[in-house]
């Protein structure tokens, strides 16, 4: 007997209403198996496919679970995204009579705000506590594994591990054009990950495209062999990064990070970051836009 679901596909991380990272959402996961998911976003072959269901738990609004074509993950940023736009756009929840929302994932339980300002529909998703792993001291190690020189590598910041979901490699370039320097050698980059604790690469510079922005990212993903147009977590990771090791006499920061341009699919995430006693807490934020819709059918079950 057939399975039908009803899904979209939406772009996260818009940049006016251009670019974004896609994600499929299936609104009503219903009674689809671990199996049947996988095998659905195994299908879909896009960087995650998320399902929703109504959580039956008090005080919970959403589960929510996270398929790459490969694997389930705990917690992904722009699936986030791609499923409250989502919710919002099939009249699931309505922002203007509540903006916070709790989810349920593998990762805990997380706080999500939705704001709708005229057609945008902006989400930011709450971090788990940062984790501040190994700083690697041997630069030319992660040069060589990146393509590039020792020299593209900043001297005066760490290259540094650090978690707020996946574990993160971040790693500082001096320049725009040493960032668009790095390879995506992904047997390489896998074996550098395995062996210091991380899933992904964030490298970044402060030199842009666009100068409304603050920073640009690229984000290496060596168990998926792809580069991401736009990583939440992993831009969730670089702004506790940058608050303790380069705005270390701010409280707080903002960020707007654009990420994507070197595989043409411009995005932008916001990255806020604030000091809370001895601890850092982090949002990552951006809009979305619906770009497919329709129905899913599972035959020969």
């Amino acid at each position: 007997m057939d399975i039908i679901r009803k899904f979209c596909v939406i772009n996260s991380f818009t940049y006016n209403g251009q670019g974004g990272n896609a994600a499929a959402v299936f609104i009503n996961k219903g009674d689809l198996d671990d199996y049947i998911m996988q095998k659905i976003a195994r299908q879909l072959n896009l960087v995650e496919t998320v399902y929703i269901d109504e959580s039956k738990e008090q005080g919970i609004d959403f589960d929510i679970r996270y398929f790459t074509p490969e694997n389930e993950v705990s917690i992904a940023g722009h699936p986030t995204v791609a499923a409250f736009v989502a919710l919002v756009k099939e009249e699931k929840i309505n922002p203007i009579m509540k903006d916070k929302y709790l989810v349920k994932t593998k990762d805990g339980i997380k706080e999500v705000t939705v704001e709708k300002n005229g057609r945008d529909i902006f989400v930011k998703l709450k971090q788990q506590k940062p984790k501040f792993g190994l700083i690697i001291e041997e630069k030319n190690k992660i040069a060589k594994a990146l393509g590039i020189s020792e020299n593209d590598i900043m001297s005066n910041l760490p290259i540094q591990c650090i978690n707020t979901g996946l574990g993160h490699l971040v790693v500082p370039i001096k320049s725009f054009n040493g960032l668009m320097k790095v390879k995506r050698n992904i047997n390489q980059l896998k074996s550098l990950c395995e062996s210091i604790g991380v899933r992904e690469i964030q490298a970044f510079c402060f030199e842009t495209k666009d100068d409304t922005f603050d920073i640009h990212t690229r984000n290496i993903c060596p168990r998926e062999g792809i580069e991401d147009a736009a990583c939440g977590i992993g831009n969730a990771a670089l702004g506790a990064y940058l608050l303790s090791n380069h705005y270390i006499d701010r409280k707080s920061i903002s960020i707007n990070a654009e990420q994507g341009y070197i595989i043409k699919i411009p995005c932008a995430i916001n990255v806020y970051a604030c000091r809370v006693g001895e601890d850092i807490e982090i949002q990552i934020g951006g809009t979305g836009k619906v770009i497919i819709e329709g129905n899913f059918i599972v035959s020969n079950i």
